[in-house]
């Protein structure tokens, strides 16, 4: 575990070719404008709180799963409604956020490997309109024995609300199809999502009992966190890198977590990488720090 104080700095390593390298650094101040820009339109959202404070966390983890047996690695989609996924009745609560019967997608990885166990679930909000998986993360879900699961159309552009909604109704529609650990479910998301993520982490620490911000994370709000105890059980990993324009942002809720009580939050410094993802080294360091989930 991280000492109070010492940031883990992880050296980082591109395999990128060097004229790439300039030209993503050339266009860095744009991508940091738009970016800002979005995070802006997130921070300013405050619609979810009223609706999640009475989610039940049954709807997210029904009783029973319909099992198949030993998913082994290939990509696929799920799509679904909410009224497939919640009955009509239930569905109608979130009318205001996703009609009942539109078709929701959610791009899944299932893990390629001979382990006897359960997978686990790695949900993951992506701040671009696809949730497909980085390529460089597959392997990660194989050793780690994760599902990976994200939202289509869940995008920085999109409103908070449904952001946490498509999140979360992924564990439901993922249950429907596939047996998993239901005590081994990691939230994570990159920037925008990263911010989503943090609060879907607080709001749910017994659904989500490990979690990892890439590149952006906000710090809990009382009001909206009514299991303080039980969140400060669980492991947090903050990802940035050395040039990342949201380190110092990502340094100051690191720090806030630790003040708070929440001990078990590491944070994770990639020299060399800008506001991006981590690699397959990274990430896994990641989740080996909440691997005891």
């Amino acid at each position: 575990m991280e000492q109070r104080g010492k940031p883990k700095v992880v050296n980082y390593t591109s395999h990128a070719d060097r004229s790439v390298g300039i030209l993503l650094f050339e266009s860095y101040k744009m991508m940091k404008i738009s970016t800002y820009l979005s995070e802006q339109r997130l921070r300013l959202s405050h619609q979810w709180a009223r609706v999640f404070l009475s989610l039940s966390i049954g709807l997210m983890l029904p009783g029973a799963t319909y099992a198949q047996n030993s998913p082994t690695g290939n990509e696929l989609q799920i799509l679904q409604t909410l009224n497939q996924l919640l009955g009509e009745e239930q569905a109608e609560l979130y009318q205001k956020i996703i009609p009942a019967d539109q078709a929701i997608s959610w791009q899944v990885y299932l893990p390629s490997n001979d382990l006897s166990e359960k997978p686990g679930v790695f949900v993951y909000v992506s701040p671009r309109k696809t949730g497909q998986i980085d390529s460089r993360w597959r392997s990660v879900m194989d050793q780690q024995n994760l599902i990976y699961i994200a939202a289509d159309d869940s995008g920085n552009r999109i409103g908070v609300s449904r952001r946490m909604v498509l999140a979360t109704m992924a564990i439901r529609a993922l249950a429907q199809q596939y047996s998993f650990a239901q005590d081994r479910i990691i939230i994570s998301g990159f920037s925008g999502g990263g911010r989503v993520a943090s609060k879907l982490a607080t709001q749910y620490p017994e659904v989500f009992t490990g979690a990892i911000y890439i590149c952006g994370a906000d710090f809990w709000k009382k009001d909206q966190t009514p299991k303080v105890e039980r969140l400060l059980q669980n492991k947090f990993v903050f990802v940035t890198g050395s040039r990342d324009f949201n380190l110092n942002d990502t340094r100051r809720v690191h720090r806030r977590y630790i003040n708070a009580g929440a001990e078990q939050s590491l944070l994770m410094i990639i020299q060399g990488m800008a506001h991006a993802h981590p690699d397959a080294t990274a990430l896994t360091e990641a989740l080996e720090f909440l691997r005891d989930l």
